[in-house]
């Protein structure tokens, strides 16, 4: 049996040139990025010759250091631009037809971004703040 989850890791890893992304949790600090599945391998309905549309979602999370009006910093515009890099990339994905590979029996992939931009998720009390991003890969599997 393939293991989407670790094929998902691998193919968003690739985004991250240079820095590691863990799966499900990670401690919270500065540049830390974070794969968490919402449904894997979820079934959206099938088709008369049994061919199942299934979606895989998750969400891609990021750790960085926000500034809270103290200074004239561009620190927040520039972790807003970290994930709409990210955004940048998965559409370039899936113009490229570059999607995760689920194994032979799955095809007519799609990339869909669930919104426009990450949001702000939390602050910790020392200005670490919490972004989010939804994302769901759509697939038929025979």
């Amino acid at each position: 049996m393939v293991n989407k989850h670790k094929i998902m890791q691998d193919w968003v890893q690739r985004f991250l040139d240079d820095n590691y992304l863990y799966f499900e949790a990670a401690d919270a600090y500065p540049n830390v990025r974070t794969l968490v599945p919402n449904y894997g391998d979820y079934v959206n309905r099938t088709d008369i010759l049994g061919a199942k549309y299934k979606s895989y979602s998750f969400v891609f999370v990021g750790y960085e250091r926000i500034d809270m009006g103290a200074s004239d910093s561009n620190i927040n515009t520039e972790n807003m631009a970290i994930f709409d890099r990210f955004i940048e990339w998965l559409e370039l994905q899936k113009e490229q037809k570059n999607f995760p590979d689920f194994g032979t029996n799955c095809s007519e992939y799609d990339i869909i971004i669930l919104q426009n931009m990450a949001n702000l998720a939390m602050i910790t009390d020392d200005n670490l703040a919490k972004y989010m991003l939804g994302v769901r890969i759509d697939y038929k599997e025979e």
